[in-house]
């Protein structure tokens, strides 16, 4: 039995049991299931299953000569009405994968950013997004680590009139009684300390920043994905109800 032809036969639809029970049955000519166990070399139940699915599939047909059942090969013009078949189906389909391929596909992208200069260019993509930012875990660190780079960043992003709402951890406090903080555009609340945490998370547009605001190695991660940032934005919301002003 040629191997080629088993192969050639699994690429055209058929199993490699099938295959081999084929190729066995058109040298045979017409043979019961044993004979063709012996000829294809496929385990007696397997071949069984073979012939029931090579039945079904219009490439063999069966007679009873007496008790015994024996098969016979279709025409191997058949397999040719096989794979056409196979087309027409799939011709029906077709128009519908065509829409779903060419409907516009939600834009994602992720970016890691590392050291001060990194994290600032998470910062200008934020501002090109020019909408409201929703910061988690605010501790004055990114001040701290980027210092007199976030100055640069919160002043453009007042001049661009973009709102902050900022949740804090409580022990900041005190430290919010000055500055940017007072803007009518900067909105402010607290989260129990229980729950400080190093990273921080803000969400801006189609935007999430997770930032990592360690000494000496400042990074933050930024996935770009619509549903996962109005995710955020909600989980956001829950928690900005149930902060402290």
């Amino acid at each position: 039995m040629s191997f080629a032809n088993v192969e050639t036969l699994t690429q055209c639809g058929l199993t490699k049991n099938e295959a081999k029970v084929y190729l066995a049955l058109l040298k045979l000519g017409t043979a019961t299931a044993i004979e063709i166990t012996k000829q294809s070399h496929v385990h007696r139940v397997n071949v069984y299953d073979a012939l029931e699915r090579l039945r079904e599939k219009g490439l063999i047909s069966t007679v009873f000569q007496g008790k015994k059942r024996i098969y016979e090969a279709a025409n191997p013009q058949q397999l040719l009405q096989l794979i056409k078949g196979k087309e027409e189906q799939l011709n029906q389909i077709l128009p519908q994968l065509q829409q779903e391929f060419k409907l516009p596909k939600e834009r994602q992208q992720v970016h890691h950013f590392f050291g001060p200069e990194g994290v600032m260019r998470a910062y200008w993509m934020m501002l090109e997004q020019d909408a409201t930012i929703y910061a988690i875990g605010g501790q004055g660190l990114n001040r701290k680590y980027l210092q007199h780079r976030h100055e640069m960043f919160n002043k453009k992003r007042l001049a661009q009139d973009m709102h902050l709402k900022a949740l804090y951890y409580e022990y900041t406090r005190e430290d919010k009684q000055r500055g940017w903080e007072h803007s009518t555009l900067t909105h402010i609340r607290y989260m129990s300390d229980k729950y400080k945490g190093v990273g921080m998370v803000d969400i801006c547009g189609d935007l999430v920043l997770n930032l990592i605001p360690v000494e000496d190695n400042i990074m933050v991660i930024v996935i770009e994905n619509k549903s996962l940032a109005d995710t955020y934005r909600k989980f956001f919301e829950f928690m900005w109800v149930n902060a402290k002003t």
